[in-house]
């Protein structure tokens, strides 16, 4: 007897209890790109040429929360990969006062083009660097400070007797390290960064390092000097210049953790400060690598328009995310201060050791944070149920991914507003449930192998998604006798391409709707993409490989399936009658039935 088809929409379940195309040309100058003095410009693309890469940034900085401008110095260690007379990097709406080429044989000016279209300054050396050489650039450099809360801005507050108090702080992600300082602003060009704030006295100066002396300078300025940084892109620098007071406490690692506050507000960081040590103590051990810098500050800005931000060493947050407050702050408030904690600090692996190539992966470092949030709560805070609200963000991807407007996971990107785009739900929040759908089909315990290995590979590196895929495929998972001892969650079949499978969900819009069939012991499967609307021909050409899990009536043994197909006749040859089916999962134990 035909038994009326069991209809699963197969995404995400929740954890278990605590236990777009490329326009054409679209980064490429249309007619010969024009300087701002009438001159060519010599280079034609919006991403920088691959000719020389930087290695080290001196970057001096005086803000003036008076007159809401800064000066600044910067020198740029450079790597010569072909000979070349030009280079190029970025600069956004600031004034270039000098440029100098710095080289064994003396200093020599520097011809300076600019072509504000596409963000980019052209130094122009009237002798070719040759390759294998390194060189210096020197750029002095002055601009207004940002009131947009992108690039170096100023912010202020109210205090409780109504006098509004300025202060100056760093947004640089994606594209707006160039607003701050001369820079090559793409991710793959990391460089460490060893940097100075010029503050008057009244105020403090912090940066992604800790400060290694202050020196008086003549008018009654002072200069923080902060150790040099660890190699990391540009849109991880930060620094900040305010009248911030700070509470601080050490971790087991013996890292330094510190909350900066408003002075008013600095009574309300304590719950920060608890949350922030456990859960550094926490990524310490899970990905099994020293958090590699001597100190992490977490300071709450009073305008920030970004949820928060993973800074290196100086993760910058909305003051509802990090201050709580015990006679007005609720539970929910509570949850949602330690999970920005979480995603942040996660960061600190999952996008500044390792971090994406490009922007079109950006997933690599939102989906992963997103998903390690949810892993670290739930580990550190299990009173906290933060399993109870993965399966709503899983929920809030799909509403998204169903509409005809969606976009891949990975994406190509060219300019800044479509790199801006790529912060939505599907690099967030569908990124974090396809992790958990994968860490569940190879066990946790493989998963987690598998991507500390891909962290310790890549560290200081960028990385595209087949690197991570082949991580987690080299993780010998697919034999019973791999797993640990009373493992019952294996995959029968071909020896698993992890990549082949992902692709499928980060290449292609969109998420399956499963179609199960039950005919007494055989089990028909089909899939078709789900989407809201009536044209069909919008659902044409989909295909996923798609993990699913099961029990049948003979045994409690959890099996796993690979569905390739546009049908599978997966069942047919199991013993007894399957009995239930989970859906397919980022992670969880929750099924559904059938009869």
């Amino acid at each position: 007897m035909l038994e009326t088809p069991l209809l699963l929409l197969l995404l995400f379940l929740p954890f278990p209890p605590s236990s777009g195309a490329q326009l054409p040309n679209q980064g490429q100058a249309k007619d010969p790109p024009i300087a701002t003095n009438g001159q060519p410009f010599p280079w034609g693309s919006m991403r920088l040429p691959k000719t020389i890469f930087p290695l080290h940034y001196d970057l001096n900085i005086h803000p003036n929360l008076t007159t809401l401008d800064f000066t600044g110095v910067v020198r740029i260690e450079l790597d010569v990969l072909e000979d070349t007379g030009v280079i190029v990097l970025h600069a956004k709406q600031m004034q270039i006062s000098g440029a100098l080429l710095l080289a064994p044989e003396g200093a020599r000016p520097l011809r300076v083009l600019e072509y504000p279209r596409f963000h980019q300054l052209a130094l122009l050396s009237d002798s070719v660097l040759t390759k294998g050489r390194k060189y210096e650039v020197q750029l002095e450099f002055a601009a207004n400070l940002s009131d947009s809360y992108h690039g170096f801005y100023k912010s202020s507050y109210r205090t409780s007797s109504g006098e509004v108090r300025i202060l100056a702080s760093t947004q640089f992600e994606a594209t707006f390290a160039r607003g701050a300082f001369p820079c090559f602003d793409e991710p793959a060009f990391k460089a460490n960064f060893t940097i100075r704030l010029i503050r008057e006295p009244r105020y403090i100066a912090i940066s992604n390092m800790p400060k290694v002396k202050t020196v008086e300078l003549p008018g009654g300025l002072l200069e923080d000097h902060f150790g040099a940084t660890v190699k990391m892109s540009t849109y991880l620098v930060a620094y900040i210049v305010s009248d911030f007071l700070s509470v601080s406490k050490t971790t087991q690692h013996g890292i330094k953790i510190s909350i900066y506050a408003v002075p008013e507000k600095i009574d309300q960081t304590a719950f920060a400060l608890d949350a922030a040590v456990k859960l550094l103590d926490f990524y310490d051990d899970y990905f099994d690598i020293p958090y590699p810098l001597p100190k992490q500050d977490l300071a709450a800005i009073p305008d920030f328009q970004s949820g928060a931000m993973e800074n290196w060493g100086l993760t910058t947050y909305r003051e509802t995310g990090l201050l709580f407050d015990a006679d007005k702050s609720s539970a929910s408030d509570k949850l949602g201060i330690t999970k920005v904690i979480a995603h942040e600090l996660a960061h600190q692996w999952f996008g500044n050791l390792v971090t994406m190539e490009w922007w079109n992966d950006l997933w690599l470092n939102e989906g992963f944070a997103k998903f390690m949030e949810f892993i670290s709560v739930d580990a550190t805070y299990p009173e906290l149920h933060v399993d109870d609200f993965f399966l709503g963000k899983c929920f809030e991807a799909m509403e998204v991914d169903s509409l005809s407007s969606s976009h891949p996971v990975s994406t190509p990107v060219e300019n800044p507003m479509q790199i801006q785009e790529m912060f939505d739900d599907v690099s967030y929040d569908k990124g974090a449930c396809i992790l958990n759908m994968l860490r569940d089909f190879l066990t946790p315990e493989a998963f987690e192998i598998g991507i500390i290995k891909y962290l310790k590979r890549y560290s200081y590196q960028n990385t595209v998604n087949s690197h991570l895929w082949e991580s987690l495929t080299d993780v010998k998972f697919c034999s019973k006798r791999n797993l640990p001892s009373g493992a019952s969650k294996w995959y029968s079949g071909d020896e698993l391409d992890v990549r082949a499978i992902m692709d499928t969900w980060t290449l292609q819009e969109g998420f399956p709707l499963v179609t199960v069939e039950v005919r007494g012991r055989e089990v028909r499967l089909s899939q078709e993409r789900y989407l809201k609307t009536d044209d069909p021909s919008l659902t044409e050409g989909f295909l996923w490989q798609i993990p699913l899990t099961y029990v049948t009536s003979a045994s409690n043994t959890l099996h796993r399936f690979l569905l390739k197909t546009k049908t599978g006749d997966c069942l047919s040859t199991c013993p007894g009658r399957p009995r239930s089916w989970p859906s397919l999962r980022a992670s969880g134990s929750s099924c559904l039935s059938t009869s």
